[in-house]
């Protein structure tokens, strides 16, 4: 559970990651979350007991940088921490989505860098999905049984640290930002995955035409928005699968599959196995 006082109310809604007391004493990883704040949300901390990465992901912003608050642009991560300042503030229409990880200063060895990120307090991202990506497994990570939870959490951070410290330097010009309309079409698939019935419906919600919508996916997310829609789709019919006794025809008409064969022929191509033997052989876990 948060600790009294730690969202702030300006929070709209919020999926968290907090572990347990009786695990943090092995584990870097305190806690991760995504959140949807409201326009008046603010952060002003001269100071931060914790590590922390956060990961602006829609929505226009502002940093401060000494005295003065900067443009922050969907796609900029920025770190605070022990003695060093961190101030986020949202700026005109919404939604402001942001992800974030706090941690502790790592045994020698356990993280990249010793948990370091090195570089500039801040920067923008050519290509935010790996690292938005990255976020949504850790908070994923809450519905682990609590014996895996703080292990698989901090292979996640230092996975996030890696991928950091690889990124190569961006500008701040356009080439350095995540297209709002990118984040904004990607974040209607995450929502309504189940009930898309092509990627050109998707295009017309989001204002934008197909072309355009298939073009952001290839160039931010690295793979077509089709092969994007299945594999959220999928994903989630193997969770039921192995979560629920639905069968395989069940599981898929779930996620918009009517036909079981299409939808059996799509589950192999993305996870190399048939979603029956996903039914068959389910996976176990202690906890």
């Amino acid at each position: 559970m948060p600790p009294p006082g730690f969202i702030v109310p300006t929070i709209r809604r919020g999926r968290y990651l907090f572990l347990d007391e009786d695990r943090l004493a092995d584990s870097c990883l305190v806690c991760a979350g995504w959140e949807e704040c409201g326009p008046d949300f603010i952060i002003d901390r001269p100071s931060f007991d914790l590590h922390a990465l956060e990961l602006l992901a829609t929505g226009s912003w502002q940093i401060r940088t000494g005295r003065s608050w900067l443009a922050a642009d969907a796609g900029t991560i920025l770190k605070y921490g022990p003695s060093q300042p961190g101030s986020i503030r949202a700026v005109g229409p919404g939604p402001h989505v942001k992800y974030f990880a706090d941690f502790r200063a790592p045994m020698p060895g356990r993280l990249p860098g010793g948990g370091r990120w090195r570089g500039p307090r801040h920067r923008g991202l050519a290509n935010a999905e790996p690292f938005i990506a990255c976020y949504e497994q850790l908070v994923e990570c809450a519905d682990l049984p609590a014996r895996h939870r703080a292990r698989v959490a901090d292979l996640l951070l230092a996975v996030l640290l890696a991928r950091l410290e690889a990124e190569p330097p961006t500008s701040r010009g356009a080439a350095g930002r995540v297209p709002e309309a990118f984040v904004r079409c990607r974040r209607y698939l995450l929502d309504n995955y189940p009930r898309v019935q092509s990627i050109a419906e998707a295009a017309r919600a989001c204002h934008v035409s197909p072309e355009y919508f298939s073009r952001l996916f290839r160039h931010c997310a690295r793979q077509t928005a089709a092969q994007f829609l299945a594999r959220l789709r999928v994903n989630h019919a193997a969770k039921l699968l192995q979560r629920s006794d639905l069968t395989v025809k069940a599981a898929g008409e779930s996620v918009g599959y009517e036909d079981p064969y299409h939808f059996s022929r799509v589950f192999k191509r993305v996870h190399g196995r048939s979603p029956k033997s996903f039914a068959r052989r389910p996976a176990k876990f202690e906890g």
